[in-house]
């Protein structure tokens, strides 16, 4: 990933100073990232074997410090580092230690036909597709200090370095690659909620995105998002909030809310605005999916190896979910859910397919439901399962805790959930996550049973708020109340500056954006309603189980591209 990050840096709309429309055809960097932790979670390596070697061949490779180096004799192997060159330059010599468990994936590595694949973790910088094995029929003395080899005694070198031809070849024609197409089409037709950009310094970086899901009037609701990149500058925070997408936003407040707190504790705002304190994150001693698979390795790091709840279970049950247990402290009473997630660019993609089946009665559809109660347009959500759904194992059996809303699929956020735990008996806790088949991605999931400690928490308003027209907007988004700031076009912007003050000694801070507003899409489709398919979505799990089909329909098309062409030229 470092490097992906570093290739990433030079294409950024920051750097390219263009909006999210104006990328060609429309393709967002963020769903470009999306696209490459999902390639480079199984990674494909070449092989290069050097037989025989010579002296010079041997000096160039052990001079490459980026490289990881394994000495191979007989059927041992160790990590050999801090090698050095002789003075004649016919001796090697370095030191034996154990080899790290990120470089052993070549001994079950599988030989297919596109190249050597193996399993890999992003978030390791040292990737095993950047290794040097060196073979001889020396034996090695692992006791000693340093172990010096002559070059003569060295069978073969092999160089293994990333096959990127291999690696895309590969993800084509797969379900992988009806992800990427899903991304690719997203990003070209997304409406999402309003997006924010924070300054970190010299440059304004993406956030995430506002109020997820409240495309109506009704749905207006509070959203509190962890700004972790924002950097003051000269004593100020700055922000901004654009429209970038089909649709029409009103943003009804836009605040900071800044809490001071110890520096060995973290603290994240919960989805009603509580403080909750983070000192001990436990993760699960067990995680499992609909199907039994083993889920630790996708949930006890945030590393962007995520669960997509994507199994597909052959019982008819269009809903997917998984089970977390807890080793459960002495005497606890209550604990902290903490989850890092985002939401999935093919929900973003069914639920685009789902207003297209109104077709041409879409605005007069959008017009009705701006009627509709808050909560009945609430629960239609939770009956098809968009929320992730969160519910406890009691005696009594499963129980609903909360759930929680959508945040869009171009940025995970950290969220967390205070469980009360009065009704489990036992030492252990299982938690089980809920939604529509592949609605959600979940990269880190852990628990917290220590008490909230006291912290300081601050309410600012901002200061100035300048929109493209370099008109002061302050006061529409310092109160909730009637007024609004009202962004109906692509290309409204506007930036806000906060004040900002330093922490006091032995502690650190931690800023979100509390937000409020509602956006609503634009739309023009031409095509016929269909009547019949919409009676369908009244009932219970109708829009989960349409989502699904789309899903099959998806990986059972021969060219899953040609879908990335006919999007681009109705667009």
């Amino acid at each position: 990933m470092e490097k992906i990050n570093k290739l990433l840096q030079h294409f950024s709309p920051e750097k390219m100073k263009v909006s999210f429309k104006s990328l060609v055809p429309g393709i967002s960097i963020m769903i470009l990232v999306a696209f490459l932790n999902l390639l480079f979670n199984c990674s494909y390596y070449k092989v290069r074997t050097i037989d025989p070697p010579t002296n010079a061949s041997v000096t160039e490779q052990v001079k490459n410090r980026e490289k990881y180096i394994i000495i191979h004799s007989g059927e041992k192997a160790w990590h050999y580092k801090d090698i050095t060159l002789s003075d004649s330059g016919k001796e090697i010599t370095g030191v034996l230690e154990p080899i790290r468990s990120n470089h052993l994936y070549y001994l079950n590595a599988k030989k297919k036909s596109g190249g050597h694949l193996y399993k890999s973790n992003p978030a390791k910088t040292d990737l095993p597709i950047h290794e040097i094995h060196i073979f001889t029929f020396r034996n090695l003395d692992e006791s000693a200090a340093e172990v010096t080899v002559p070059i003569t005694d060295i069978i073969k070198l092999q160089v293994y370095d990333p096959d990127i031809g291999a690696q895309v070849g590969a993800i084509v024609g797969t379900v992988a690659g009806v992800l990427v197409v899903v991304a690719i089409i997203v990003a070209a037709t997304k409406s999402s909620c309003p997006f924010v950009y924070t300054s970190a310094g010299d440059a304004y970086k993406f956030a995430g995105e506002m109020f997820g899901g409240a495309i109506y009037p009704a749905l207006e609701r509070d959203d509190y998002m962890p700004l972790p990149n924002l950097i003051p500058r000269e004593e100020y925070f700055s922000l901004k909030i654009s429209n970038e997408l089909l649709e029409r936003q009103y943003t009804n407040l836009a605040n900071l809310v800044v809490v001071q707190h110890p520096k060995n504790s973290k603290v994240i705002l919960d989805k009603y605005g509580e403080t909750q304190t983070i000192k001990v994150p436990v993760s699960p001693f067990r995680a499992e999916s609909d199907t039994h698979s083993d889920l630790m390795d996708k949930i006890c790091l945030k590393d962007s190896t995520s669960y997509l709840f994507d199994e597909d279970v052959e019982d008819g049950k269009d809903l997917s979910s998984l089970v977390m247990s807890f080793r459960r402290p002495a005497n606890a009473r209550s604990g902290k859910l903490i989850l890092n997630a985002k939401n999935s660019c093919w929900l973003d993609y069914a639920y685009g397919k789902f207003n297209e089946e109104f077709g041409i009665y879409y605005n007069r559809f959008a017009e009705k439901q701006k009627k509709e109660p808050a909560a009945r347009l609430t629960q239609w959500g939770l009956e098809q399962q968009i929320p992730l759904s969160v519910y406890l194992e009691t005696e009594a059996g499963w129980k609903l805790v909360d759930y929680l809303n959508t945040i869009g699929p171009l940025a995970s956020r950290d969220m967390i959930l205070s469980i009360d735990l009065s009704q489990v008996k036992g030492d252990e806790i299982n938690i089980r996550l809920e939604c529509g088949f592949m609605f959600w991605e979940l990269d880190y999931a852990a628990m917290d049973f220590t008490e909230n400690i006291q912290v300081q928490v601050s309410h600012i308003k901002p200061l100035l708020a300048l929109d493209e027209l370099n008109h002061d907007v302050a006061s529409l988004i310092a109160e909730t109340d009637d007024s609004y700031l009202i962004q109906p076009e692509i290309g409204n912007v506007v930036t806000i500056r906060y004040a900002a003050a330093k922490p006091d000694d032995g502690n650190t801070q931690t800023v979100f954006l509390h937000s409020r507003g509602y956006y609503e899409y634009i739309r023009d489709y031409q095509n016929i309603p269909n009547v019949m398919k919409l009676k369908s979505f009244r009932e219970e799990g109708s829009f989960t189980h349409f989502s699904k089909e789309k899903y099959h329909e998806f990986i059972s098309s021969q060219d899953l591209f040609a879908a990335v062409l006919t999007q681009h030229h109705e667009n």
